[in-house]
């Protein structure tokens, strides 16, 4: 029987590269594209776009159209955006999918890239509850939503859990000694200032951050 391919996934700023490096901590083999991590590192500065210096940058094109993706993964652990998520050929999955406040999501967004995010945070609630719907309605895939402030709280908890659901966590005190709770800054209760902070953000936009 084909071994799961196991995936962190959700929305950008959602916390993803965050629960990558807990769950390699925690004994998960990870994959990832480093030729993105090395071209967006360059662009951003590594300790800016995200908290690892290591990676974990979702896969390129070149791994979805590789003929032996998804097999190529079976039994490691990659990064998939959301969107990947409804293409994906059929397998074995076991997926992570990370939560996050909305206004949190646009807090860090404005921030790293200076500009609004693409997606329409207004609906997020709405577009994470479709891509849960979407997977549990494959029937060779399994998902477990996974909030980032949880994340953040009780890291042991959540790695507890995804242990429980069939995931190959063997060492969960080391896995949760990967999240570092200090580099929680994109606070809800910030976002007014960061807007200000953004050149050319337009002020006549409805706000979409109702959550």
């Amino acid at each position: 029987m084909e071994k799961p391919v196991y995936i962190v996934s959700g929305y950008m700023r959602s916390g993803t590269s965050m629960m990558m490096k807990a769950l390699q901590g925690a004994g998960l083999a990870a994959r990832y594209n480093s030729r993105k991590d090395e071209v967006l590192g360059k662009k951003y500065g590594r300790g800016d776009y995200h908290p690892n210096p290591e990676g974990f940058f979702e896969l390129g094109r070149g791994e979805f159209d590789d003929p032996g993706f998804p097999g190529m993964f079976d039994g490691e652990l990659i990064k998939v955006l959301h969107w990947r998520l409804k293409g994906l050929p059929v397998h074995r999955y076991r997926i992570c999918f990370m939560t996050r406040d909305p206004k949190e999501i646009e807090v860090s967004y404005l921030k790293m890239f200076q500009r609004r995010p693409p997606f329409v945070l207004q609906r997020y609630h709405e577009l994470v509850e479709a891509v849960v719907r979407d997977v549990k309605a494959r029937g060779d895939s399994e998902i477990l939503p996974v909030a980032h402030a949880e994340m953040l709280s009780d890291p042991a908890g959540v790695l507890t859990r995804l242990c429980q659901a069939g995931w190959p966590v063997t060492d969960i005190e080391k896995g949760a000694a990967q999240v570092d709770r200090s580099l929680y800054r994109s606070r809800p209760e910030t976002l007014d200032e960061v807007r200000k902070t953004v050149p050319n953000l337009r002020t006549d936009m409805p706000d979409c951050l109702s959550s």
